[in-house]
């Protein structure tokens, strides 16, 4: 049997003056259902936890790290990727039916392989809503943006993205790098970033990429991420208008406040790993999950779905 937990984690309100860079809130797992997360005592609250119901719109849905296979009955770490995947669908379906659009911020195969992108692209179609997809280090870019996107890369281009929804702006980012776990923006794809943002300084932004672009704690993770931060982290820093940097790549549901902005990552829809730890290690008090973004004038409000199956209870 399915369950579920729903648990609003964040308020981000309009912009504040000075700068901020709070330490992540992370090791959630043990939230109380549908009450407003209240941190443990030396957790930080990066912003008021505020309860609103997720059939309020409008509002988007984050999906990150499902890895799925070519054959799907493969397991990696007696896990299987596809039925967790479905059970995240599932749950999101019941709690956001009609979501504005869905991201899944990378890693969206284990293999690179054409199958695993079908059954992906099948299983979100059925939250019903536009779906842009980014790559991770697992991913094959180029057949990427082929299939799921309609259209071809040239060589060494970056699969980037910009659309317009609800009165704000989406920027997704490519940080892949291929043969890497690691991940890197580059000179090219940081420029075009920034006259984005300068073209439009008052439009509300939410930028979005697969490597993360701060430190989670975690040493062996944080040997892994984008390369080039501290210049992408430049550019966002002087754009007050990005209200939300989104990411995938951690496994695991992470929050930190940098200035007026809020970096979130997303729990994966396969495994979990465990925070705060120097070398790799499963997290098994933490389950599957999503993340369900509500967008208001100039401020976003977001809330963790997580699933359990097999009489596991949802964390």
């Amino acid at each position: 049997m399915l369950v579920t937990a729903v648990r609003p984690v964040s308020n981000v309100a309009a912009p504040q003056s000075g700068p901020q860079a709070a330490n992540p809130a992370v090791d959630r797992c043990d939230g109380a259902g549908d009450q407003p997360y209240a941190p443990r005592e030396g957790k930080p609250l990066l912003a008021l936890g505020i309860a609103w119901y997720v059939e309020r719109k409008p509002y988007f849905i984050q999906i990150s790290d499902s890895h799925l296979f070519e054959d799907p009955a493969a397991r990696l770490w007696d896990v299987a990727p596809d039925p967790h995947l479905d059970a995240v669908v599932d749950a999101l379906a019941a709690k956001a039916p009609d979501p504005e659009f869905v991201i899944v911020t990378g890693d969206c195969s284990a293999d690179g392989s054409p199958e695993s992108y079908r059954r992906l692209r099948e299983k979100v179609a059925r939250l019903s809503a536009p779906a842009y997809y980014l790559p991770g280090n697992h991913d094959d870019a180029p057949y990427m943006a082929r299939y799921l996107a309609d259209r071809t890369l040239a060589r060494f281009e970056k699969f980037t993205q910009v659309f317009d929804a609800c009165g704000w702006r989406v920027v997704m980012l490519d940080s892949s790098v291929v043969g890497e776990d690691g991940g890197s923006i580059g000179n090219e794809q940081r420029e075009w970033l920034r006259a984005r943002l300068a073209r439009d300084p008052k439009m509300p932004t939410i930028v979005a990429m697969h490597h993360n672009p701060l430190p989670v704690d975690s040493r062996w993770l944080d040997k892994m991420t984008i390369s080039d931060a501290p210049a992408l982290l430049a550019v966002l820093d002087t754009a007050p208008q990005v209200r939300l940097v989104l990411f995938g790549h951690v496994h695991q549901e992470f929050e930190a406040k940098r200035n007026a902005t809020i970096y979130a990552s997303v729990p994966s829809t396969f495994f979990q790993f465990k925070p705060r730890s120097a070398d790799f290690g499963r997290d098994e008090s933490c389950t599957a999950g999503a993340r369900i973004v509500r967008l208001g004038d100039d401020n976003v409000a977001g809330t963790i779905v997580r699933v359990a199956m097999e009489g596991r209870r949802a964390s």
